[in-house]
């Protein structure tokens, strides 16, 4: 690699490492975001869904 091994393999580790980070991320994200749904749709002990007529 002409001497530049140790940046070239360096930058693959530090892709590798953000992107599983931002994968992370990502589902604690949706778990949170789900969590918070369930608790806005429970009024007075019933569970409103969300129904849609066409």
């Amino acid at each position: 690699m002409g001497g530049y091994a140790f940046y070239v393999w360096g930058s693959y580790l530090a892709t590798l490492i953000l992107m599983g980070g931002e994968v992370v991320v990502l589902l604690r994200r949706r778990k949170l975001s789900d969590q918070q749904k369930r608790s806005t749709s429970v009024v007075q002990g019933k569970v409103i869904t969300n129904e849609t007529t066409s």
